[in-house]
């Protein structure tokens, strides 16, 4: 065997043994800390009411109390609502304002994007590249149980 044909043999070898292990890295990238949801009232395309006693909404009955929305006619990432106090709610939208990738729900104080490691303060500030601007922030109204979050 020529020393050519010995290495074009082991680059396939190489390539069809680590196949499996390359294959299992490409698995789907479910949001495993953020729950499913379709359990809010679309108002239109610039409103959306929650209702705090259903699941997993009530979540925000506690301050400090996070939950992730699905992708929406509102937002098609979805929206991040955080109980920062008794009286207020805060909701950004889910989108990294790197390259648009679906950020995960806020967990100490923060809430990160998956595809490249930016995060994202409770302002919706960017603490961490590579995103360098803010969140879309909505407007929160709270009645009694229900949030409404609004555009404008």
């Amino acid at each position: 065997m020529k020393r050519r044909e010995f290495i074009g043999e082991a680059c396939r070898f190489a390539v069809l043994c680590s196949s499996p292990l390359l294959l299992s890295t490409l698995q789907s990238c479910e949001d495993v800390n953020n729950e499913s949801n379709d359990d809010f009232n679309n108002i239109n395309e610039d409103t959306l009411e929650f209702n705090l006693e259903q699941s997993p909404f009530d979540k925000l009955k506690v301050v400090g109390g996070s939950v992730a929305t699905q992708g929406n006619s509102f937002d098609s990432n979805g929206i991040l609502l955080f109980r920062q106090s008794e009286s207020i709610i805060l909701a950004f939208s889910r989108r990294c304002t790197h390259a648009g990738a679906t950020l995960n729900a806020f967990s100490n104080g923060s809430s990160s994007c998956s595809s490249h490691g930016s995060e994202f303060n409770l302002s919706g500030e960017p603490t961490k590249g590579p995103a360098s601007l803010k969140l879309d922030q909505y407007i929160v109204e709270i009645v009694s149980n229900i949030i409404k979050v609004s555009k404008s």
